[in-house]
């Protein structure tokens, strides 16, 4: 019994043995049936030009027998000449020679990585100088937009700077102007408060003079009143400049002269003199033309203030 136990377990660990070398023996066949078809697809695709097929076909055929130095090779050359793709040729040629070290294309293919080597340096040489110049470019694009950004606001500051300035001549001209005005007014203002002195100092010494004669109230009631009106136009606040010279002017206007007595500077005609009267604008008014106030000047020496300077209240030939 124990030898027909023995004999069958003997018997069904070789049949066992037998089936299991036959389906290995399957799957090599497959593969390698695999394989040779990539090849010879890969080299069709590759002898007709069509690179990307061709690498395609390789890629697959290394992963079905990833020992297949000819695959190894030929996608090297195809990464090296056509692709330009040195990192990925220097692998395959590597792999290449280590799996063929002393075949009859080592020294080409040796070559032909030390070639793809110093084409892979020069290649990450050149993008690195692409890249830093593209850098460089882009920051001084940044740069001279700045720059650009810079001069328009200076431009900006420039033009307000001239602006400020034309503005500043314009407000010192017109300061210049008012001081001017200031001045003649000054002037004006002088002239008058001489001129109203003057005819008010007259007044009082035709006051004074009337005053000074014998007092006739006794027989004339009118001189009285005059006397009295007198006493309150000096007695006003103002000291009855206002009514003098009111009074002044319609005397002077109501002269019996042989030559009237106008309103304004006329030639030929006699003027009351006006508190800022001067002998250029008398003659301004009275010819048209300022530089003949000597004319009128010279025609009044006799008559008038002997400094030659007119006095309001005075009256004076145009001639």
């Amino acid at each position: 019994m124990k030898l027909k136990s023995v004999l069958l377990t003997a018997s069904c660990a070789l049949l066992i043995a037998f089936a299991g070398c036959g389906k290995e023996d399957a799957a090599e066949a497959a593969r390698k049936e695999r394989a040779a078809a990539l090849r010879a697809e890969a080299r069709t695709a590759e002898a007709q030009g069509n690179i990307t097929a061709a690498e395609t076909f390789y890629r697959q055929l290394l992963v079905v027998d990833p020992s297949d130095a000819a695959a190894h090779l030929s996608l090297a050359n195809l990464s090296h000449d056509a692709r330009k793709n040195y990192l990925d040729a220097i692998y395959h040629y590597q792999r290449y020679l280590d799996l063929v070290p002393d075949s009859d294309k080592t020294q080409m293919v040796t070559d032909r990585l030390a070639s793809a080597r110093t084409l892979l340096a020069n290649q990450m040489a050149a993008e690195i100088v692409a890249r830093e110049q593209r850098i460089l470019t882009e920051e001084r694009d940044t740069l001279q937009a700045e720059v650009n950004e810079q001069k328009a606001a200076i431009r900006k500051l420039e033009n307000t700077v001239e602006s400020r300035n034309n503005d500043i001549e314009d407000l010192k001209a017109e300061i210049k102007r008012l001081n001017r005005l200031i001045d003649q007014l000054k002037t004006i203002e002088a002239e008058s408060r001489a001129s109203q002195a003057a005819l008010l100092e007259q007044a009082r010494k035709e006051l004074e003079a009337e005053r000074s004669k014998p007092d006739l109230s006794g027989t004339d009631d009118r001189v009285k009143a005059a006397r009295e009106e007198a006493d309150a136009i000096l007695n006003e606040p103002d000291g009855g400049a206002s009514r003098i010279d009111t009074a002044l002017r319609a005397k002077a206007e109501g002269a019996g002269d042989e030559i009237p007595v106008a309103a304004s500077p006329t030639a030929g005609k006699r003027y009351l003199v006006r508190p800022g009267d001067r002998y250029s604008s008398l003659a301004r008014e009275a010819y048209g033309n300022a530089a003949l106030w000597p004319r009128i000047r010279d025609a009044n020496r006799s008559t008038t203030n002997p400094d030659g300077r007119l006095l309001a209240g005075e009256t004076i030939l145009i001639p």
